[in-house]
């Protein structure tokens, strides 16, 4: 099943050669084992990791009980889980590579009109992506989707900022343990903030797959931030079911998406300029 939707593009941007990106590939739904997990509805309260636990995920073998799905807690906060696997052909260096180019925009890009390069990663829900600062994400990373495929929501802004796992008590020698595993994780998580009130936390760890390719855990924590070195519950954050399954079929969607294409982005983008249309 194809995810048919396109949010229109701008005739500017139709002129560039990076459209094609935006038309030619088919966006899939999640796979029918991947539907049939979501489908059975909210997993069970104890098979997921608590907010004040959030640091259990980085861990370099083993699994959780269950590693997709989403549930509310009795608090009317939320969780979701999401696991994924990037393919053998996929290099590391090309999804950092679209990483940072996702940030950056081309010269015949109009502002007010979003970012073409992160358009084409979900063209049903993308519109706009950059770096704050405009150089790098350390001051955190502004994003504009929505999470439906298409169906109507609204377009909503989004600041990730990044926050350091030491201060929630992960040690050096954990860190020292998840590298010589062959894990690269540079010790820092990330929370959102929006348009509206609310907060997201967010963790993932990518590591090698036993079974081939690389393999990333991911989880949200809807309604709780960093603050100051401690979790706080943002009371305000927006929380349903509904929403929370909307965000784990959006993030199977889109990374299984960027893998039908990326390979042929990169070979014909990596070496143009940063403002390459």
């Amino acid at each position: 099943m194809s995810v048919n939707d396109r949010r229109p593009l701008f005739p500017e941007e139709e002129k560039m050669p990076l459209a094609k990106y935006f038309y030619n590939y088919e966006v899939k739904m999640p796979t029918p084992l991947e539907m049939q997990i979501i489908d059975a509805g909210p997993m069970k309260l104890e098979d997921a990791i608590l907010p004040e636990n959030f640091t259990d995920l980085l861990k370099p073998t083993g699994y959780d009980k269950v590693e997709m799905g989403y549930c509310m807690f009795p608090d009317g906060s939320g969780y979701v889980a999401t696991y994924r696997v990037r393919p053998p052909h996929i290099s590391g260096e090309m999804e950092r590579w679209y990483r940072n180019w996702r940030n950056l925009k081309s010269k015949s890009m109009v502002p007010g009109h979003g970012n073409l390069r992160y358009k084409i990663w979900l063209p049903a829900d993308h519109f706009d992506h950059y770096y704050v600062n405009w150089i790098d994400g350390t001051d955190g990373v502004f994003t504009t989707e929505s999470l439906d495929l298409g169906e109507g929501d609204r377009l909503y802004n989004t600041i990730r900022h990044q926050f350091d796992v030491r201060d929630f008590g992960v040690t050096e020698e954990q860190l020292k343990e998840l590298k010589d595993a062959g894990i690269n994780f540079n010790g820092k998580g990330s929370w959102e903030s929006f348009d509206e009130p609310g907060s997201h936390l967010c963790l993932s760890i990518t590591r090698p797959c036993p079974w081939g390719g690389v393999e990333t855990r991911s989880r949200e924590w809807i309604g709780w931030r960093p603050v100051n070195g401690k979790l706080v519950r943002d009371e305000s954050t927006y929380c349903t079911e509904e929403y929370l399954r909307k965000v784990v079929i959006h993030t199977l969607v889109e990374w299984n998406h960027l893998y039908t294409f990326l390979p042929d982005l990169y070979a014909e983008y990596k070496d143009q300029p940063a403002d390459a249309d």
